[in-house]
């Protein structure tokens, strides 16, 4: 079956919705770490910034403009509405949301149309870090580069992805273990494609929440849409579906389960 990609309209949808439930996770967040500052939540904890006009760059900027006169005109007003509101979450993300908007709405179509992220993946959907020097142990990060379809409805893809990455990092790097954090290790279709060794080494999941793809990355659908069914669980149970896990997995075992996954399939 044919998926559509996503639209224009979608995309704004998206960012509307996303926005307007990282306003009220800032709240609830608040509301549960009293001694936390408002301004550190905003800018650490979310991920709105860059969402906004505000931001001059690239979806990933290499710095975020905090001072700048356009984030302050924004982050001014928003805390000032948090002082407000403190006792009133739905009026805060009510509010707020009527603050951000018109910035969010201005850099939509810029934001659409940003493919830079994926440009860094060096492998498909994988990406692994830079080093300059030789290492046993590769980090590694995961994006959708087949959108809008899911990076799981090929059952050969990944694997293929992941054994080409694995071949480039012992090459560059002499590497013989990958490791990432990510919310896709509490994922089934996930974890079935890593050997016992991956669940063994899996640390315990990271529940403090920062402002990356790394937690967030669960709010959007294979489309880029908003994931609405793992937004409402926030907003019913006031935490993520998925905190982010760590964990690592020898190089040879990883190559020798996909193989033989490979084989089966």
């Amino acid at each position: 079956m044919s998926v559509q990609p996503k639209t224009l309209d979608e995309h704004r949808a998206y960012l509307h919705e996303i926005v307007r439930l990282k306003l009220f996770f800032m709240h609830d967040w608040l509301a549960r770490h009293p001694d936390e500052a408002p301004v550190d939540v905003l800018r650490k904890r979310v991920d709105i910034y860059r969402k906004t006009d505000a931001n001059p760059g690239a979806l990933t900027p290499a710095v975020q403009a905090w001072d700048s006169e356009a984030w302050q005109a924004l982050e001014q007003p928003l805390l000032a509405c948090y002082a407000r509101r403190r006792d009133d979450i739905a009026a805060f993300e009510r509010e707020g949301f009527a603050i951000l908007r018109a910035s969010i709405d201005a850099r939509c179509e810029r934001d659409f149309l940003d493919d830079s992220p994926l440009k860094a993946y060096q492998c498909g959907s994988l990406r692994y870090n830079i080093y300059t020097e030789p290492t046993e142990q590769v980090g590694f990060h995961i994006a959708n580069a087949v959108r809008p379809r899911s990076i799981f409805d090929n059952p050969h893809y990944l694997p293929a992805c992941f054994l080409v990455m694995m071949e480039q990092v012992e090459v560059k790097y002499g590497a013989t273990e990958i490791m990432t954090g990510t919310w896709l290790n509490g994922h089934r279709k996930w974890l079935e494609l890593f050997p016992r060794e991956w669940l063994d080494n899996m640390e315990p999941p990271n529940e403090d929440v920062q402002w990356h793809y790394g937690f967030w990355g669960q709010f959007i659908t294979a489309r880029g849409t908003f994931n609405r069914k793992l937004g409402d669980f926030v907003r019913q149970h006031r935490r993520l579906y998925y905190y982010p896990r760590r964990s690592y997995v020898a190089i040879a075992s990883m190559r020798r389960h996909l193989l033989e996954r490979l084989r089966q399939a």
